[in-house]
């Protein structure tokens, strides 16, 4: 079974990272909440090591964050994070200065996973003030738009291989919402596609 994972920062999270799983033909997404992106490094590092064979992290992650959980993979994994196109960066930012007001909002994470179930395959993590963080498996981009149609959300980050077509189809559902997805350096491209290959 091949396996990848999704890590994001989730402040009440345990140390050594809070997993949910899903799994779905022949495939796992392991979804990884982490205190913060400065613990990330070494929990990515033992997933790797119980067999993560693809590594997507979240934008809170930055390229400083992203850095250090590569220098730590090594090259035993692909390392990719999540990025912004320059029609997201105003309601991006937006949202970044919110969080750090101490401001929450609500964030959806999809997961491409064929054979999903977007009902079944989810995790809701309820916050104060009707907020929510909300990682949803989908099995395609149709589905990906029926889960964002019925969201309201204040950003959207693509995993598990959905490109820049994709993004934008789903900026444009989610009503100009930002989209980030998933980008990979050029030491981690080759490794990337042979794993989505696999």
């Amino acid at each position: 079974m091949s396996e990848s994972v999704v890590i994001f920062p989730q402040p009440d999270a345990d140390p050594q990272g809070t997993r949910t799983v899903f799994e779905s033909g022949g495939r796992r997404v392991t979804l990884v909440a982490v205190p913060d992106e400065h613990e990330a490094a070494p929990v990515v590092a033992n997933l790797v090591a119980e067999g993560a064979g693809l590594v997507e992290l979240c934008g809170g992650f930055g390229p400083l964050g992203a850095a250090k959980v590569i220098a730590e993979v090594g090259d035993r994994a692909p390392v990719g994070a999540i990025g912004y196109g320059s029609e997201s960066l105003a309601a991006i930012s937006r949202f970044h200065l919110t969080f750090l007001a101490g401001q929450d909002q609500s964030e959806l994470f999809l997961m491409l996973l064929p054979g999903a179930d977007p009902r079944r395959d989810r995790l809701v993590i309820r916050r104060p003030g009707g907020f929510s963080f909300r990682g949803v498996a989908v099995p395609d981009l149709a589905a990906a738009e029926r889960v964002v149609q019925e969201e309201k959300v204040g950003l959207i980050e693509l995993f598990g291989g959905f490109g820049a077509d994709a993004a934008a189809r789903i900026h444009e559902v989610a009503g100009g919402t930002p989209v980030g997805t998933v980008t990979y350096g050029i030491e981690s491209m080759d490794a990337a596609a042979a794993f989505r290959a696999a």
